[in-house]
């Protein structure tokens, strides 16, 4: 649901807002007296945030999740706080990032509340640990290089440089992964697309139209949603990046999971 670095910067606003007496009166208000031990605040927040992270299923006092209804909690009282939440910016004074966390978390702060962006299944954070565990596996260290920066680059706004990353990111991927199935160096990646698509089994489905040879399958399509000015990056903003950071996540996913399936 929440990514680690997006628990970490809760818990660094749960401290930021209490003494050690109110995160004692805090923790044992969510029956966490027993995990939010420690010398100072920093320790306490801490062993919360790792018994979180290990138990993301844990009933909360009034949901079903304890994980979410710690962060609503500290989210509300942070935004009522002009110390630490700018409500004309929408942003954490002293953890920018956060919101874009939230963001890639799939929740947004609207009138100082946290809201899900849109119901889904689509779990970013799973898929993300996904997605790096195959790149890990086949070696594909370049292309993660690429991912990471492109997340990296996402969280601290520079959405031109996130876009950058994200093409060299598939670009790369998709090359390794053909020349690892045809023991081929390609020289341009339009020619390792479309060996992706003349594998056997392809790991692009033209049954599906998802390589029509006419520049309008998925990832033909998909290819140019990437490159809207040609080579060059471009400018973007915030909503084009998520957009584009999910698209790819979720494609690229989809075709690394193929290449595991079939060729492993």
């Amino acid at each position: 649901m929440f990514s680690r670095a997006t628990i970490m910067d809760i818990m660094y606003l749960l401290k930021d807002l209490n003494t050690h007496a109110t995160i004692d009166t805090y923790a044992f208000r969510y029956g966490l007296e027993e995990i939010a031990i420690g010398s100072n605040k920093d320790q306490k927040v801490l062993n919360i945030a790792r018994h979180l992270i290990n138990n993301p299923q844990l009933p909360g006092l009034l949901s079903n999740n304890l994980m979410y209804e710690i962060v609503e909690d500290v989210i509300g009282n942070t935004t009522s706080n002009p110390y630490h939440f700018n409500s004309f910016e929408n942003e954490f004074v002293n953890y920018p990032q956060l919101r874009r966390l939230l963001l890639k978390d799939g929740f947004v702060i609207q009138e100082g509340k946290l809201i899900r962006t849109f119901e889904t299944e689509i779990d970013f954070n799973k898929n993300e640990t996904l997605l790096h565990q195959l790149l890990n596996k086949y070696n594909f260290n370049v292309a993660k290089g690429h991912y990471d920066q492109a997340s990296n680059a996402f969280n601290r706004g520079d959405w031109a440089a996130c876009n950058s990353q994200l093409r060299s990111y598939v670009e790369d991927l998709l090359n390794k992964i053909a020349e690892n199935i045809t023991g081929s160096t390609f020289t341009s990646s339009h020619s390792a697309k479309i060996a992706l698509s003349k594998c056997n089994p392809p790991i692009f489905y033209r049954n599906l139209n998802e390589w029509l040879d006419d520049g309008q399958g998925y990832f033909e399509t998909f290819w140019k949603r990437l490159h809207p000015q040609g080579p060059h990056p471009g400018l973007s903003d915030e909503d084009d990046s998520i957009f584009r950071i999910n698209l790819v996540q979720i494609s690229t996913l989809e075709v690394l999971r193929r290449f595991d399936r079939y060729f492993n």
